[in-house]
């Protein structure tokens, strides 16, 4: 005859026997799945801005530089090498690179059509976007390193147009661009960079868009479009009030008090800030209508991978690219160089950086594009110059300059009539 008490005391020890060994075998599985700790090598490709004088350049290398021996101090058995390029000669040399199945880890790249290009021939790799949190970002800024629904890359600055001014002829700022003519005409001059995308924003303060939720073009709807080109060609008629392609020539003119206003860009405030002297520079938003603020394009600088490169350097560079889009690093960057940081947390003393505050500012009236919608800007952009300067010149109406672009492209990008 069994005994009972033998039975349950023989039940009672094997199943804390069985909870302990699953408690040990959790503590095991807990243990393998922490992550391990990086250590390795990896290479940083970085473009400089555009314009820069050799201080400045000095000084945004730097800046850089600092932040990545922030991160080495925080992971220090990793070494990261860091390379500069001048702007616009980054992507043709890592192309080159990518081809043999090597090139840098990490790229810290400005808007460029070749970027699309280099997507869709597998130089770049996609992220895992379960390691990342988005949350920390803009939207719009996102916009600019999804394709087709995945994430390439991650955005560390933003940029865009604002209207600059010297602060020596300037008393009273225009709001509207009626009182921008006005002030035209009472002396201060005005220079407006000259172009389809360059002077795009006054689009917006008629009511007009670009492209509709599809990415359908709709330039020619509601005549918003046509009635700032009408704008323009009136304006350009006041002796005070230049319309020019010719950036250069306008910001030699701005910096030789020849003008009171220009549109600029952020990459254009250190050289325009320095050559006017202390605290002669201003910004202000572009000029709006009634409740129908500037639509100025928004540009992403973004942090993108290199598909070639091993796991444990993609897992490095994808750390690296996490620090340097942190609050913490935005902040160290947002005091320094001047572009609009991408992660939403952060805020702008405007007593301290009265003209960072504008850009800010400014940039949420911006429109940014997906990289779903690069092929189709790149379309637009090089058909729009072209009747852009026809309907200047006089020879092309301008609700039939946007009525021919808009069904252009429509019909290429296969939308029909």
């Amino acid at each position: 005859m069994s005994n009972p008490w033998l039975t349950k005391t023989v039940l009672l020890f094997g199943t804390l026997f069985l909870v302990a060994s699953c408690k040990t075998q959790s503590k095991v599985e807990s243990i393998n799945k922490q992550p391990k700790p990086l250590h390795g090598q990896i290479i940083l490709w970085a473009e400089m801005p555009l314009r820069l004088t050799e201080a400045q350049g000095s000084k945004s290398r730097q800046i850089l530089t600092d932040m990545v021996e922030q991160f080495s101090k925080l992971y220090p058995q990793v070494q990261v090498f860091v390379k500069f390029f001048p702007s616009m000669q980054i992507l043709e040399p890592f192309e080159l690179q990518a081809k043999r199945g090597a090139g840098p880890d990490l790229l810290l790249v400005y808007s460029s059509p070749k970027i699309l290009r280099l997507i869709q021939t597998g130089a770049f790799a996609a992220i895992d976007e379960s390691e990342i949190d988005q949350s920390q970002f803009r939207r719009d800024a996102l916009k600019g390193v999804r394709y087709r629904g995945k994430l390439y890359g991650l955005p560390i600055y933003l940029s865009t147009q604002l209207l600059c001014y010297n602060q020596d002829k300037v008393k009273k700022l225009p709001k509207t661009l009626p009182e921008l003519i006005e002030q035209a005409r009472q002396g201060y001059s005005v220079g407006l960079l000259s172009g389809f995308t360059e002077t795009f924003w006054g689009t917006g303060v008629f009511g007009g868009r670009l492209l509709d939720d599809r990415a359908r073009v709709i330039l020619a709807q509601g005549r918003g479009w046509a009635k700032w080109m009408e704008w323009l060609k009136e304006a350009q008629n006041e002796p005070n009030f230049i319309l020019s392609d010719d950036a250069e020539a306008l910001k030699q003119a701005f910096v030789d008090r020849k003008l009171a206003y220009l549109t600029c860009t952020p990459g254009w405030i250190p050289y325009l800030s320095r050559a006017l002297g202390k605290n002669k520079l201003g910004a202000t938003l572009l000029p709006a209508g009634v409740n129908q603020p500037a639509t100025p394009a928004l540009w992403t600088v973004s942090l993108l991978f290199n598909r070639a490169s091993h796991p444990n350097q993609s897992r490095i560079a994808l750390k690296l690219a996490q620090f340097l889009t942190n609050a913490e690093q935005q902040k160290q960057v947002e005091a320094e160089i001047p572009f609009i940081p991408t992660n939403k947390n952060i805020t702008i003393n405007r007593s301290l950086f009265p003209i960072r505050a504008v850009m800010l500012d400014q940039s949420k009236t911006a429109v940014a594009t997906s990289l779903d919608d690069s092929e189709r800007i790149e379309v637009i952009k090089e058909y729009g110059d072209m009747i852009y300067q026809q309907v200047l010149a006089g020879e092309l109406a301008p609700d039939e300059a946007a009525t021919r672009l808009t069904l252009k492209v429509n019909r290429q990008f296969g939308w029909g009539e």
